[in-house]
């Protein structure tokens, strides 16, 4: 009986450290400023890359300069949008080592692959109308006839392919031997990730140049391209307060995920789904991934989550005041140069205790 109970807990023991492997520890290539990638030593599992990411890093040298680009964009996208949270993403510098939040069904893991696997799809697109690499080039101008007095030209971002090698590089860690892996938490990364993917595919609009005499706009010339990635962050923050809560059934020899709250009645495409509650990240706590929120700065009167009371998780707060010089009241003189006076400027702050 014992011996069958040891033999559980090695089983179990052994799910988890594999399902901890299922998780976007590639994103420790925000810490490589190589650029461009000169050779195959940076292909490795130091970078938190698994055995398939390393042979497409292998293959895509020139494109490596862009995904370290992308995992850069990931993490200060992240830490921007959540600035005013009690999460903030400062769990990502831990990269490749992750914190127990982000590997155990959270929100938090939720937003992460989304917003990493939707910053692979952009970093790639755009690279590709740039000319960064030879394996893309300019996306595909409409099939359809434009609706207006401009004509399709230009050079749109690329986003089949950013899409192609984004699935390729981030779901490269949901399978095994060339076999999807079915746990849980591997279908639930699987989703976020194609989530994310899809809020950027839906985010192009078109862009357009005018063409004339003397700046006129006689002939307009438009393509479809991606807006900045922040506006793309900002969308998937919201996905995140809405992310929907699941659990797990087989219906007709499927498992599917179906939402906790009865009263949602399906799950779209974009999504984002957990099943497992968040920690409330008010204290340190190295089992859950918390550090705290204190020192952190919080708005005095704020009724929101960067406001004092929530914040400081009713702790309280300090307040003080500090003296900085910047320059201002910059003049442009013909020809060339600024002239700026400076200026002392008094900052209130406050800090939770």
């Amino acid at each position: 009986m014992i011996l069958g109970q040891w033999i559980n807990c090695i089983l179990l023991l052994f799910l988890v450290w594999a399902d901890c492997g299922l998780s976007v520890k590639w994103l420790a290539l925000y810490q490589s400023k190589q650029k461009p990638w000169q050779g195959n030593q940076n292909c490795s599992k130091a970078f938190g890359m698994v055995k398939r990411q390393i042979k497409i890093c292998k293959q895509n040298l020139d494109l490596m300069g862009t995904v370290s680009h992308a995992a850069i964009l990931t993490k200060d996208t992240c830490e921007s949008q959540f600035s005013d949270r009690r999460w903030n993403c400062s769990s990502i510098q831990k990269a490749p080592r992750l914190t127990r939040d982000l590997v155990r069904g959270t929100r938090e893991q939720a937003y992460l692959y989304a917003i990493s696997s939707a910053s692979l799809v952009h970093s790639v697109a755009r690279a590709c109308s740039i000319g960064v690499t030879t394996k893309c080039s300019c996306g595909a101008l409409p099939n359809s006839p434009p609706h207006g007095e401009f004509k399709w030209g230009g050079c749109g971002d690329d986003v089949k392919f950013g899409l192609y090698l984004s699935e390729s590089f981030t779901d490269a860690s949901l399978s095994k031997r060339g076999k999807i892996r079915t746990s849980k938490k591997a279908q639930m990364n699987r989703h976020n990730n194609a989530a994310g993917r899809k809020i950027v595919s839906d985010s192009l609009t078109m862009a357009c140049k005018c063409h004339g005499v003397s700046g006129s706009c006689s002939i307009k010339t438009c393509w479809k391209a991606l807006p900045d990635f922040s506006a793309i962050g900002s969308i998937l923050k919201q996905r995140y307060t809405s992310a929907v809560e699941v659990k797990r059934k087989r219906r007709k020899g499927v498992k599917v995920f179906l939402p906790q709250n009865p009263k949602i009645s399906s799950i779209t495409k974009d999504s984002l789904l957990y099943y497992t509650k968040s920690p409330d990240y008010c204290s340190p706590d190295p089992k859950t991934g918390s550090v705290g929120t204190k020192g952190r700065v919080c708005e005095r009167n704020g009724d929101g989550w960067g406001g004092c009371d929530t914040m400081c998780c009713g702790r309280g707060f300090k307040s003080f005041s500090i003296e900085i010089t910047e320059r201002c009241e910059c003049k442009y003189y013909w020809c060339c140069y600024v002239k700026c006076k400076t200026c002392r400027k008094t900052l209130h702050l406050n800090t939770c205790q």
